[in-house]
């Protein structure tokens, strides 16, 4: 089965919108409140605090047309709203068919930048690659 079968950039287990779906609801089950942020504008896909105080932002990528350029948008996005604020964790999340263009930053540079990447696969399982977790 192709990945044209499985991914649609704009709806579908592939697509930006349900990855953030996914994960959002998989940060609620562990403990997270997602705060509401305006559709449009520059905003991260998630901002999200955790009952113990920590606060998260994430871009999430799914399958496009050009996974890698949107990936490294991804990355350009999150190093824009990196501010130095403590108890903040960095998050990337994209479908699980791109991972391999979000692994082209090396685990080693994403550690010391402090992001954490995670996957959403077509069956709705989140799953952490690195960095640090959750």
């Amino acid at each position: 089965m192709s990945n044209s079968d499985l991914w649609s950039p704009i709806n579908g287990p592939g697509s930006e919108a349900t990855v953030v779906e996914i994960f959002s609801t998989w940060l609620a089950e562990q403990g997270w409140t997602r705060k509401d942020l305006p559709k449009h504008g520059d905003f991260p896909d998630i901002e999200a605090r955790h009952v113990d105080g920590r606060r998260l932002v994430a871009e999430a990528k799914g399958f496009t047309r050009d996974s890698g350029a949107s990936l490294d948008i991804g990355y350009g996005q999150l190093l824009r709203r990196m501010k130095g604020e403590p108890d903040t964790t960095y998050v990337l999340v994209v479908a699980k068919t791109v991972v391999r263009f979000a692994q082209r930053v090396p685990s080693e540079v994403r550690g010391r930048l402090g992001i954490a990447l995670y996957t959403v696969d077509a069956l709705g399982k989140v799953e952490h690659v690195d960095g640090p977790a959750l």
